[in-house]
């Protein structure tokens, strides 16, 4: 990889400002399946400690810009070009099958969102969102799906999160509490790795393969008002389409 950029103490974070350097590196030097350098590596060039260096690579990981393999290390993820299958469906239907999940929420915080999220929601580099980390299960199967959940602030701070494990979609209560209507959701459905944070929800190994889900709702006006990032169980999760 090229010579690293300086980074500097400011407003944006550092794990942030790393983030952003290693993915201009990534799109600009690396092919997929290529490695990253080690963590060792990364801290000595960029001057920066070992949390910071994991931080930037989970949040990377967490998008799908990279993989990481327990004891090997960090690998540029596949190229999303190539051969694309797009479908259209009911989005009453698809809550309606998601409400039978039971919902627990693992944290709830004000972050720096990744750099797709902020894309989205046109957020500039300095401003935070909302961010819930969120357990779905099934009764009688255990952790189904680990759920990353993104709002804009002034969305986030009026979700009413105690309502979570009522079996109800996080989204529906985000229509309550606006009194908005969602009329659209776009899916991209992947392949991954479970990593580190979501296999340890789910009770699997960080480098099991898993389908990896983001999912983008929009309101009337067709701002999007919420991004999902989902990991799902392999054992305990199906994605079945009946085409007529």
């Amino acid at each position: 990889m090229s010579k690293a950029a300086k980074l500097t103490a400011g407003p944006i974070p550092l794990y942030h400002q790393l983030e952003q350097e290693l993915r201009r590196r990534i799109d600009g030097e690396l092919e997929p399946g290529s490695p990253l350098p080690s963590e060792d590596r990364i801290c000595e060039e960029y001057g920066v400690s070992r949390i910071t260096v994991r931080r930037a690579l989970e949040e990377l990981t967490r998008e799908g810009v990279i993989f990481r393999k327990r004891g090997v290390g960090s690998f540029v993820a596949e190229s999303t070009h190539g051969m694309n299958s797009q479908l259209t469906g009911s989005l009453a239907e698809f809550l309606n099958a998601a409400s039978f999940l039971r919902t627990m929420l693992l944290s709830q915080s004000e972050r720096f969102p990744p750099a797709a999220v902020r894309k989205l929601f046109d957020l500039s580099a300095g401003e935070r969102a909302t961010n819930l980390k969120i357990l779905g299960s099934l009764d009688e199967e255990g952790p189904v799906a680990f759920f990353d959940m993104w709002f804009p602030e002034e969305i986030g701070s009026r979700v009413d999160v105690s309502q979570l494990g009522a079996m109800v979609p996080v989204i529906r209560l985000v229509e309550r509490a606006l009194s908005i209507r969602i009329v659209r959701a776009e899916q991209i459905v992947e392949a991954d790795h479970a990593g580190e944070e979501a296999g340890d929800h789910l009770g699997i190994a960080p480098d099991t393969p898993i389908l990896r889900v983001r999912r983008v709702y929009y309101d009337a006006s067709n701002t999007p008002v919420e991004v999902a990032l989902a990991r799902y169980h392999p054992d305990r999760y199906r994605y079945a389409i009946d085409f007529r």
